[in-house]
């Protein structure tokens, strides 16, 4: 399974409680009708001021051509008029999952924090997604206070073509971010408190060798459950 991450910035006209509003009630439904979606989650900023993402969205398809071919339908082409047309802000990252640690219910830790990560330019990607899965293990779970962990990562460098008009079909090129580290928390309070842990885990792993980074502080809200492969409702923890 794959997961389409796309990261979102509000264009001027909204305010950020009409943005997510917005999303919940009027943009969420258009995608939740996307042929082939097997599951949709939102995360809105709980950052102050103006992040650089509002939200970012997550929608899991069975495959990078499945995920393609549903925005190059009709319902996934107004989907993407809607969206382009209150976004100033609207990069997509297509990644494979690896989880740390499985752990939780959805409704059981809706904080996340999100790490996200470009290599130099210049560097290998094969080279740089070897190196985070040496570096991040489930023992940043205890580092950060974290209930669960999970990489994903864009080892295929194909994007999603997401335009309105003409033949759509993925392209080859570079994703605004080669891999997310994501970290749930059961409360608010505790995913702030992981984000310093988080950061040093950060520094110590790449220092100054990153090509470009965010993070993002989110509360998390389900659209279209996703999948026990894409979030392990059932399961126990994994090794």
């Amino acid at each position: 399974m794959i997961k389409l991450v796309t990261f979102q910035k509000r264009v001027a006209a909204l305010t950020r409680p009409d943005f997510e509003e917005r999303w919940r009630t009027i943009h969420g439904p258009i995608a939740a009708r996307f042929p082939g979606l097997r599951g949709y989650m939102l995360g809105f900023s709980l950052d102050e001021g103006e992040p650089p993402a509002d939200g970012i969205a997550q929608l899991w398809f069975d495959s990078r051509e499945a995920c393609q071919a549903s925005y190059a339908s009709e319902i996934g082409r107004n989907g993407s008029a809607d969206a382009s047309a209150w976004l100033a802000r609207r990069e997509h990252l297509l990644a494979s999952e690896q989880w740390l640690r499985r752990a939780g219910a959805i409704d059981a830790t809706p904080f996340k924090l999100v790490l996200c990560l470009k290599r130099p330019s210049g560097d290998a990607r094969d080279a740089f997604l070897d190196g985070l899965r040496d570096a991040a293990t489930a023992a940043l779970c205890e580092r950060a206070g974290a209930v669960q962990a999970r990489l994903s990562l864009d080892e295929a460098g194909l994007l999603l073509n997401s335009k309105v008009d003409g033949d759509l079909s993925l392209v080859a090129g570079e994703a605004p971010y080669d891999a997310l580290v994501e970290l749930w928390f059961a409360t608010e309070a505790a995913a702030r408190a992981g984000r310093a842990a988080a950061a040093g885990w950060k520094d110590e792993a790449f220092g100054t060798r990153l090509g470009r980074f965010e993070d993002a502080l989110l509360s998390e809200h389900v659209v279209v459950m996703p999948p026990s492969p894409a979030y392990g409702t059932m399961e126990g923890p994994t090794p």
